[in-house]
C-alpha cells in the first residue's frame, strides 16, 4: 500500500473523530407525507369530478413484492397517484394508475383469468408500525381492496390480531384463522368505492366514515397523523393474491380546521419519492424535512475522539514502518 493511500485513509478517521466529537450532524432524512386535505360539504365518489382532478397527488413507487410466498415474478415498472380528502364526517382516496388492459373479474371473453385491483392498508394501532406485509399479532393491519369487477371489501390482517377465539366470535368473526388475511363481518364494511378505466388509465375513489366503532377498524380525526401503504395487481400479468406489487409506508397527514372550518396552513416543500429512494423536485408530494440528532456528553465524545485519533495515527505509522522495511 502506497504513503499517500495510508495517510488518505488516516486523515479520513480522524476528521471523522473530529466531526463527531463537535457534534456535527452528518446525514438527514426526508419522510413521504400524504395531506388529507379538508373539503367542505360532499367528496365526490365519482373519480371523474372536478374536485379530484384540482387536489394535489402524490406519487407512490411500487416494486415487485418478494418478501412472502407467494412471490412477484411477473412485473412491471408501475406507479400510483394518490390524493386524499376529507369533510369532517367522511375520509377518501383518490387513485390512479396507467393500465394497458382492463381485466375485470366476471367478464365473459376477457383476456386474463385475473383481474386488475388495488389495496390500502392502515395501521389498526398507533403502538408500533406493523409489519408492511399484512402486519403481526401484534400490530394489525385494516386493509381496504378493490377488484375490478367485484367491488371494494374491508379486511384484516395480522396472525390473529391479537384475540382470542372468544374475543373474535363476539365481534363475528371466524374463531380460527385459516388465512394470513380475513374479510371482516357485515357492520364492519363501511368502504364504498366507484371507478373508471378509460383511455389506459384506472381511477378508483375509496370513501368511509371518519370514525369506526368495530375495534379492528381504525378511526380518523382532524389534525392527526396515520401511516398507509398501497399495493396493486395487474390483472394480465396474472397477479393475485401475494404476486403483487407494493410500496413502502407513508403518513397520512390529516390537516388540522380552524374555527372557521379552513385547512390551517403548513409550509412545506414538494418532492416526488422513487422506488430508488433519492428525491426530485416536483410539485406532486408533500414531505416534511426531519432532521435526528443524538445528544452525547461531549466531554466523553472529545475524549474517544482523541482515542480514535491516536490509534489511527499509530496504526498508520506502523504500516508505513512495515512497508519501508
Amino acid at each position: 500500500m502506497r504513503k499517500g493511500t495510508l495517510l488518505g485513509i488516516i486523515l479520513g478517521i480522524v476528521v471523522a473523530a473530529i466531526a463527531t466529537g463537535l457534534g456535527a450532524v452528518l446525514a438527514t432524512s426526508q419522510t413521504p407525507v400524504i395531506l388529507v386535505h379538508y373539503k367542505q360539504g360532499a367528496i365526490p365518489l365519482n373519480p371523474d369530478a372536478s374536485f379530484w382532478s384540482s387536489v394535489s397527488k402524490v406519487s407512490i413507487p411500487l416494486s415487485p413484492q418478494m418478501l412472502v410466498y407467494p412471490q412477484t415474478y411477473k412485473s412491471i415498472s408501475r406507479t400510483l397517484k394518490v390524493a386524499a380528502a376529507y369533510n369532517g364526517t367522511h375520509f377518501a382516496l383518490f387513485i390512479e394508475w396507467k393500465d394497458s388492459t382492463k381485466d375485470v373479474e366476471g367478464i365473459p371473453g376477457n383476456i386474463s383469468a385475473f383481474a386488475d385491483a388495488v389495496a390500502a392498508e392502515f395501521p389498526v394501532n398507533s403502538s408500533g408500525m406493523p409489519y408492511i406485509c399484512m402486519g403481526d399479532t401484534a400490530h394489525p393491519v385494516n386493509i381496504v381492496f378493490w377488484k375490478a369487477g367485484r367491488g371494494v371489501e374491508n379486511m384484516v390482517a395480522g396472525s390473529g390480531y391479537g384475540m382470542q377465539p372468544g374475543e373474535k366470535y363476539a365481534i363475528g368473526m371466524e374463531e380460527a384463522t385459516t388465512s394470513p388475511v380475513e374479510e371482516l363481518p357485515p357492520q364492519a364494511q363501511i368502504w364504498v368505492a366507484s371507478a373508471k378505466y378509460e383511455n389506459g388509465m384506472w381511477k378508483v375513489v375509496l370513501m368511509r366514515p371518519m370514525g369506526s366503532v368495530f375495534p379492528l377498524v381504525p378511526s380518523f380525526k382532524p389534525g392527526e397523523t396515520t401511516s398507509v401503504a398501497f399495493a396493486n395487481w395487474e390483472g394480465s400479468l396474472d397477479q393475485r393474491a401475494g404476486m403483487h406489487e407494493i410500496s413502502g409506508w407513508f403518513t397520512l397527514k390529516f390537516a388540522p380546521l380552524t374555527a372557521t372550518g379552513t385547512v390551517t396552513p403548513t409550509p412545506a416543500k414538494t418532492t416526488t419519492v422513487t422506488a430508488t429512494k433519492t428525491v426530485t423536485k416536483t410539485t406532486t408530494a408533500t414531505v416534511t424535512k426531519t432532521t435526528t440528532v443524538v445528544k452525547v456528553n461531549k466531554g466523553v465524545i472529545i475524549g474517544l475522539s482523541v482515542v480514535i485519533i491516536v490509534l489511527a495515527v499509530a496504526l498508520g505509522l506502523a504500516l508505513i514502518r512495515r512497508h519501508t522495511t
